[in-house]
């Protein structure tokens, strides 16, 4: 698989917009509908990091089967599986925080198997690193916001 950097880049900034105006709403304490900043944070970190790890199982199963394919595939749905069911919790902080390992996790996950299977993966790999970096800080200014 190919990757051309500027669609990607482009995804990713428009992914990290409603992160932005999240982390604003918890820093600001404002309520929408009901929902705190956190909760909203939360629950739209679930989706993201659902669609990454969407993004990771269609590279295993556009790629030919490797060792580790299985594998990939199994922790790839546990992560997702532990993401959603950290919002059942009813506690944004405690949710924040595994969604934010879930990142971390996935983006180890997604380098180890790009190098698995030795495709061509430095702009794609660049690029989410920045972006999670991003959005690993966005999650502990909400985690830890300042008083």
């Amino acid at each position: 698989m190919r990757y051309s950097a500027t669609p990607m880049l482009l995804l990713g900034l428009f992914a990290l917009a409603p992160f932005l105006v999240l982390t604003i709403l918890t820093l600001t304490d404002i309520h929408i509908m009901g929902y705190s900043g956190q909760a909203l944070f939360a629950s739209y970190s679930a989706i993201l990091l659902s669609f990454v790890n969407g993004v990771l199982s269609g590279q295993v199963l556009e790629g030919k089967q490797q060792k580790y394919s299985r594998r990939t595939m199994l922790l790839n749905h546990l992560i997702m599986l532990v993401a959603w069911g950290s919002l059942f919790m009813k506690v944004p902080e405690l949710s924040i925080g595994i969604l934010l390992l879930g990142f971390i996790t996935t983006f180890w996950l997604d380098g180890r198997w790009l190098r698995l299977v030795s495709q061509s993966y430095k702009a794609y790999s660049k690029i989410r690193f920045v972006l999670t970096v991003v959005l690993s800080v966005l999650h502990v200014i909400v985690l830890f916001p300042i008083y």
